[in-house]
């Protein structure tokens, strides 16, 4: 492994304003060959983390070292730094295998004219792309587009990637194939990668760990399995998961040694490890939440139901999304195609209907009503 890369990237105490203050002592580290996601809504400060990274924007506060080099006043060019931008930012005079082909022309990352020219050809062909070579930006689509300006991210071996959306506008079926292609390639360089993007879903599924930021703040850092598991906030929560899981809002109660969760009509006997949960509570107020996934259906009336209306049911091939109405409170269930047919036969029907929930014993969460934090233990 080069000395340049030996130590990662390391970003500390990373805070910035403009109108406002949109980074809030934000620090990540990356290790060498590490896949780092970081994920959260549009406006959560993910681009300006990214540019500040890159040299493109200045901190207010905080330092970033890099292969342990401290970055600070070291421009953009020569931070050694391969930014693919969120807007693309091709140039409109070169064709498709010029742009890909520029930063190898540059005196920083200049190579052999033959071996550039090959390593372009090469990632134009990864991302399907290599038959559009001799067309200018103006000629493409927006989805060809994000792919050039990621094969001009993908062909230098910088001591850093910074991947910022870079594949948010392709079809469903190419976004599926190239993340695991890209992902593939860059398990091979020595560099640490940042994989920006808004999609919760997305950093999981490429992330060696992941970052989840919310108003310019770390709300959690931890492996794909922690995260999706164990969310530290209600945040983090309402990020994660398609659909999201269920929030709701309620309070605890304590009866003859039994912890129940109530809201209004709505009465669930806490499971035995979330009682213990449930102790450490600072106030009654709590969120309860649950995935769709783990959300069954049964007859109205069977023992332990939780009564609700089906609001909507939506078939999407392999699986349905019902929605359900749990009094002034809609929450959502995933669940096969023939279960969400047993309920009304066609995508409209069964509206209306009563039906019972069996809440899991296993895999409930609980939130501080006040502060949104994951209850300790949970």
């Amino acid at each position: 492994m080069s000395a340049s890369v030996s130590s990662g990237l390391a970003a500390r105490g990373i805070s910035k304003s403009f109108a406002q203050q949109v980074l809030h002592n934000v620090g990540i580290d990356i290790a060498p060959g590490e896949l780092v996601a970081i994920t959260g809504p549009s406006g959560a400060g993910k681009s300006t983390f990214c540019r500040i990274l890159a040299g493109l924007e200045q901190p207010d506060a905080g330092s970033v070292t890099l292969g342990g080099r401290a970055l600070a006043g070291v421009p953009p060019q020569q931070r050694r730094v391969a930014l693919m931008f969120e807007s693309y930012a091709l140039y409109p005079h070169l064709t498709v295998h010029g742009n890909a082909l520029s930063p190898l022309q540059a005196p920083s990352g200049r190579l052999d004219p033959a071996l550039a020219a090959a390593r372009v050809d090469e990632v134009l062909e990864l991302l399907e792309i290599r038959h559009l070579g001799e067309r200018l930006p103006g000629a493409l689509s927006g989805g060809q587009k994000q792919r050039v300006a990621l094969a001009r991210t993908l062909v230098q071996v910088p001591d850093l990637y910074i991947l910022d959306e870079p594949i948010s506008h392709l079809d469903a079926k190419l976004r599926h194939k190239l993340r695991g292609e890209i992902r593939r390639r860059l398990a091979r360089q020595e560099a640490p990668t940042l994989w920006s993007t808004p999609d919760g879903m997305e950093a999981l599924s490429v992330g060696d760990r992941v970052v989840v930021i919310d108003g310019g703040r770390v709300e959690q850092v931890g492996t794909p399995e922690d995260i999706w598991q164990r969310p530290a906030s209600t945040r983090v929560a309402r990020l994660l998961g398609d659909p999201p899981m269920n929030l709701i809002e309620g309070q605890l109660a304590r009866e003859s040694g039994t912890v129940f969760f109530t809201r209004r009509d709505l009465r669930i006997a806490l499971p035995a490890a979330l009682v213990r949960v449930a102790e450490q509570a600072g106030s009654e107020g709590v969120s309860l939440g649950v995935r769709p996934d783990d959300i069954a259906f049964a007859a109205a009336d069977a023992p332990g139901a939780v009564g609700a209306e089906i609001y909507s049911n939506e078939p999407f091939g392999k699986h349905a999304i019902v929605t359900l109405d749990l009094g002034a409170l809609l929450a959502k269930a995933k669940t096969s195609m023939a279960i969400a047919a047993s309920l009304g036969s066609g995508a409209g029907d069964g509206i209306g209907r009563s039906v019972g929930l069996m809440f899991p014993k296993d895999g409930l969460a609980l939130f501080d009503g006040t502060t949104g934090r994951a209850l300790p233990g949970t």
